[in-house]
């Protein structure tokens, strides 16, 4: 079948361009044979190729990636490696409890292989045992947190909440007046983290990078063609969120949205002191379509407050100066001491979202296996399922295996134009009481 979308991100990501420029990178030219095809090399894919080549030393793996690796939207998020998200609803029975031990049991697990991961490598990218706030600067949004709270505190699960005068202290801006902290979560820079993940693959893993897939042979052996090559395998893993339904899987059941964010430039001496000089901390707001803020542990500030139904996935740069402009209007708002502070990359990035908030896992094949669809948290989940689309794969066994595989499918979706019309209305419903929290 041919691929019918392919990635097209713009080049304006800040974690990825204030790293040091990579060399010449492996692409895919002639013919190739592998045991195991693994497709996308962001999070799902690096841990999936890594599991596989542990499992089965005497295999080849190879990966292939349209990009760079991790440099798709594994390198564009806003770096939380979350433990657990809130759920959008104010009481929850038995089935909901099971449901939500199970994503923290599965978050958890992807943080733990991050951790080793990093530990092993000596990967550099701000790792930050620090956990994360959820903020609400209006009270009318105060609801939706102190239900998270309920949730955390049912599930034994370690939090604080914290009023207006703990927050300006652990924060440096006194715009969030009730919040919570989630102590099991994980800063880092997103980009550095995948680039240390990519960099550092078994010996028997072979990573092709800006290789576009054309199309794909599925069947009994599986080849995958590019514009100067082909990959041929008697498996594959598709590792590609929110692309996997242009790769024939899963089509009507997911979808992507494209989020905006903008990073600063390090803040001087001087304004450090005038923000209190915090330890790098990360706020996800209490409405779903509220800012995403950062600060760095290179004393940057990070600002995402946008999310849109936009089906040509990325967008250019008049796109993003006009997303820019709300950057900066949610900056000011919560850093009014900081006036001489300006943005120095604006940029774009995927996340993949279904109906009823659920993802995609299992073998959709015999010899066909995916994992996509993280609805916002894929750094923490998309690890985990990786590891466990490898074991999956090869038929071992691992405790994490059931709880992966019991997760809901996603939800129908309709067709386009339907698709996009339910999509942009859903979207501005959502927004119109986002107020404050912008």
């Amino acid at each position: 079948m041919r691929v019918t979308d392919l990635p097209r991100d713009d080049t304006g990501c800040g974690w990825i361009n204030i790293l040091p420029p990579r060399g010449a990178v492996n692409r895919l030219r002639g013919d190739v044979t592998a045991d195991a095809i693994v497709l996308g090399a962001g999070f799902t894919g690096l841990a999936a190729a890594r599991r596989l080549a542990e499992l089965a030393p005497d295999k080849r793996v190879v990966v292939v990636d349209a990009q760079r690796a991790g440099e798709g939207s594994s390198g564009r998020n806003s770096g939380f490696v979350v433990d657990l998200s809130p759920l959008p609803k104010k009481t929850i029975g038995p089935a909901d409890i099971e449901s939500y031990r199970r994503m923290h049991r599965i978050n958890t697990h992807g943080i733990a292989l991050l951790r080793d991961a990093i530990g092993a490598h000596g990967i550099d990218c701000d790792w930050s045992e620090t956990g994360k706030y959820h903020g609400a600067a209006e009270e009318r949004h105060y609801d939706v947190l102190r239900t998270y709270a309920a949730h955390m505190a049912q599930l034994g699960i370690d939090h604080a909440e914290l009023d207006a005068a703990a927050l300006k202290a652990r924060l440096g801006t006194a715009h969030y007046t009730y919040g919570v902290h989630a102590r099991g979560a994980v800063m880092a820079q997103p980009a550095a983290l995948a680039r240390g993940l990519a960099l550092s693959l078994p010996g028997n893993v072979t990573l092709l990078e800006d290789s576009p897939v054309e199309a794909i042979d599925y069947g009994p052996t599986v080849r995958v063609r590019g514009r100067d090559g082909t990959v041929t395998a008697p498996m594959i893993l598709l590792a590609a969120n929110a692309f996997t339904p242009d790769l024939g899987q899963m089509r009507h059941r997911m979808m992507s949205l494209t989020l905006t964010g903008s990073l600063t430039r390090p803040l001087t001496e001087a304004e450090r002191d005038a923000l209190g000089r915090p330890e790098p901390w990360g706020v996800l707001s209490a409405h779903r379509f509220g800012a995403t803020v950062r600060y760095t542990a290179d004393h940057r500030i990070m600002v995402r407050n946008t999310a849109e139904y936009w089906p040509r996935k990325a967008m250019d740069a008049a796109d993003l100066d006009r997303r820019k402009a709300l950057h900066v209007r949610g900056f000011n708002t919560r850093f009014p001491m900081l006036p001489e502070v300006t943005f120095e990359h604006t940029w774009s990035g995927l996340v993949c979202v279904s109906r009823n908030l659920t993802t995609a896992f299992g073998r959709v094949a015999p010899n066909v296996f995916l994992a996509a669809c993280y609805n916002a948290g894929g750094v923490s989940k998309g690890t985990a399922l990786g590891d466990a689309l490898a074991h999956l794969a090869l038929g071992s066994d691992m405790p994490l295996l059931a709880d992966a595989l019991a997760l809901a499918p996603p939800a129908w979706l309709p067709p386009r134009p339907f698709l996009d019309l339910g999509a942009r209305l859903d979207l501005a419903r959502r927004r119109r009481d986002v107020g404050a929290e912008l």
